[in-house]
């Protein structure tokens, strides 16, 4: 289990399969937490763009799953940012 938590070890959430979602365009974390929770937020702030014509918007807007390392989870929730250079890691794999 991993925990979602701030700089000075505030836990806000605990998770076995951490996932976020956030705007690949602007490298903005929008939420992390479960995979499938995730998973269903991802779907519902695409349909939402979408729903109101802003289709652009809506493809920026991605899933991923974190690895399972609690550094790595603590710099996606903690660094501005860090899901942007996670982001542009995974598109060289």
């Amino acid at each position: 289990m991993f925990q979602i938590r701030d700089g000075s070890g505030k836990v806000f959430n605990r998770v076995n399969n951490p996932a976020v979602v956030y705007d690949s365009n602007d490298s903005v974390l929008l939420k992390i937490g479960e995979k499938e929770t995730m998973q269903q937020f991802f779907e519902f702030v695409q349909n939402r763009y979408r729903a109101y014509g802003f289709h652009d918007m809506a493809n920026d807007i991605a899933l991923m799953e974190l690895p399972k390392d609690q550094e790595e989870i603590d710099k996606v929730f903690q660094i501005c940012d860090y899901i942007g250079k996670l982001h542009k890691r995974a598109l060289l794999h």
